[in-house]
Parts: structure tokens; sequence; C-alpha cells
């Protein structure tokens, strides 16, 4: 008999975009799925086409919950999966048809607990061919865990989704709630239960760039970011192992930066500079603290030089930094 995956599936009004993400999930080559969609509350035409589903398809089950936010709706799923092993899917993003069966195999061929399949961000309505061939790589939980802390590397290693978990590495794992950026610190607790991980560039997951989603503007949201990475820190402690603690803090000044330059480089940056001048003060200032440890650290030449701009006038050079990017923008029209 075939492992049994169970995928958790939250929907919060995304009727627009729900239907190409079930299709991609109950056409999948491997067919032993327990496909768990959380109903958060939605407001829209959602329910009707998730049940239109369910009835269609036996392996559909639907959890209703008032609404509560994307982390306490994953919460809710893993309530309920029961399957050997666990894949979350965002329900505005779509799956290769394939994706399951392939990390399926790589798990089980590479005897890991993790593995990691390619992303194609997308603000299209459609896949694309993949005629490269595959590159694999088995890593320890050391070596992952210094690509998910961006030592020498640049690589986005946080995200749940483009994922297949062995269900113990999940199990008894909460999502923080009434988080943004609540990835970041679930994704390393689940690093720290696993001893192998199997990386693969072949893409399985399809994100798609929606600007009207969460993420399009910057928000007061955006700072829960630094708590994520506080959390971090907190689980590398705890683990104590040295350079998880080195590399978790680093990761945590470099949240301050991250925010600064996001600021900077939105196009309301003279509203949000007004709106969240307390906030920017303080991040400058702990920039400012730690800019010899973050010029010390292996990272891209271009962010030392902001790193070293914005610590010495954060205001001015995000400013000008700001109208050289809008400039940027026109000359393309």
């Amino acid at each position: 008999m075939t492992r049994k995956i169970s995928v958790i599936v939250p929907v919060y009004n995304v009727e627009d975009y729900l239907e190409r993400c079930l299709d991609s999930l109950v056409s999948q080559t491997h067919t032993n799925l327990e496909i768990i969609i959380v109903n958060d509350g939605t407001k829209d035409n959602s329910v009707a086409i998730a049940e239109r589903y369910a009835q269609e398809d036996p392996r559909i089950q639907i959890i209703h919950q008032d609404n509560a936010g994307l982390s306490q709706a994953r919460n809710t799923g893993l309530k309920y999966a029961t399957g050997d092993y666990v894949a979350f899917l965002d329900s505005d993003d779509w799956l290769e048809k394939d994706a399951y069966a392939y990390m399926l195999a790589l798990l089980e061929e590479k005897e890991a607990d993790i593995c990691v399949g390619g992303i194609h961000r997308t603000a299209e309505q459609k896949s694309i061919a993949q005629s490269k061939e595959a590159r694999v790589e088995v890593l320890t939980q050391k070596l992952y865990a210094k690509k998910y802390f961006k030592i020498a590397s640049q690589t986005i290693e946080y995200y749940v989704w483009n994922k297949l978990y062995k269900r113990q590495v999940v199990e008894g794992i909460q999502y923080p709630k009434d988080f943004y950026a609540e990835d970041v610190p679930t994704t390393f607790r689940y690093i720290l239960r696993a001893q192998k991980i199997v990386v693969t560039d072949r893409i399985v997951y399809h994100y798609f760039i929606n600007n009207h989603g969460l993420t399009a503007q910057f928000s007061k949201k955006h700072f829960d970011v630094l708590k994520t990475w506080d959390i971090v820190v907190e689980e590398a402690t705890k683990s104590a192992d040295t350079d998880y603690i080195k590399w978790a803090k680093l990761n945590s000044q470099r949240a301050d930066f991250a925010l600064l330059t996001e600021i900077s480089l939105s196009p309301n940056f003279k509203i949000l500079k007004k709106e969240f001048s307390d906030q920017i003060e303080i991040l400058s200032h702990q920039l400012k603290n730690n800019r010899k440890d973050l010029l010390a650290a292996q990272l891209p030449l271009s962010r030392k030089i902001l790193i070293s701009l914005y610590a010495s006038n954060y205001l001015f050079f995000a400013d000008l930094v700001n109208r050289l990017i809008k400039m940027k923008r026109m000359l393309k029209k």
C-alpha cells in the first residue's frame, strides 16, 4: 500500500483561485491523499466551491472555524491529519501534477525526513515547461540549517508549503497565532526534528504572486518578523548548538535591516516614514549598534553598502534610494 499524505489547505476568500488549487490537488499522480480543507471563516463563495469538490472526491474533508488566521487554520488542519506524511498547500497556489509522487519517492529513496521542492513564482495562471534535469542533494540537519539561516546563501528556505514532511517532524508543533511570517519559526522547529533533508530544484509548487494579498503592501503586521526571529533565537538557545545560536542572532539583526530596506523601497515611503517613525527610529538605532557584526557576515557587497549607508543616516539614504527607484520605474515606462 502506498503511503498516505495529508494535505492541509487553509481557505479564506479565495474564490478566484480555489478551483485551480483543488484541480491540481485532486489530479495528483499519487492518489493516496487525505485532503483537509480548513474554512477559516471565509466570506465569499469559497466554501461552496470546496463543497462541490468534496461531493465528487471522498478524499476531501472540510473543517469549519471562525476566522482566526492562517496559523490557526494550519493548526486546526494538523489536528485532523492522519497520514504518514504531511504537506501544506496555500489556496491561491497550485502543484505540478506529480509533485507529491516525486517528493515521496525522493524521501523514501534517500531515507530523509523532509523533502524540499523547487518553486515557480508567477503572476500568471499557468505552469511552465521543465526541460533541465533536476538537481538533487541530500543534506544533514546542520547543512540545511545553514541554508535556512542564509549563511553563504541567499535562498529562502523558511516556506512550509514547498515541502513534504514525515508526520513525526510536524506532529505536536504549533504555528504561532496572529503572526505574519509564521513560517519562519515553524520551519526551524521542523528542521530541528529532522536528521536528513533532501533538496531538489525541480519545480513542484507554483506560488501565485497576488498583488491584492497580505504581503502586497507594507503594514504594521510586517513588524511581526522581529517577533518570529526572537522565537528562532529562543529555539536555537534551547538546542544548545552554538552555530544555531550565532546564526539565529545574526538573522535577528538582519531582520532590522530587511524591514528598513522594505520601507525604503515602498512606493508609499513618504507615508510609511511618518506612520512608523517610532519603529524606524528603533530599527535604525539597532542597525547602527549591529553594523559591525553585519558587515563581518557573509553578505553580498550590495547589502553591506546599504547597511553602512542606512546605519549612518537612514532617512536621508532611504529617501535617496526611494527616489532612484522611482526614476528607474519612470524610465522603464
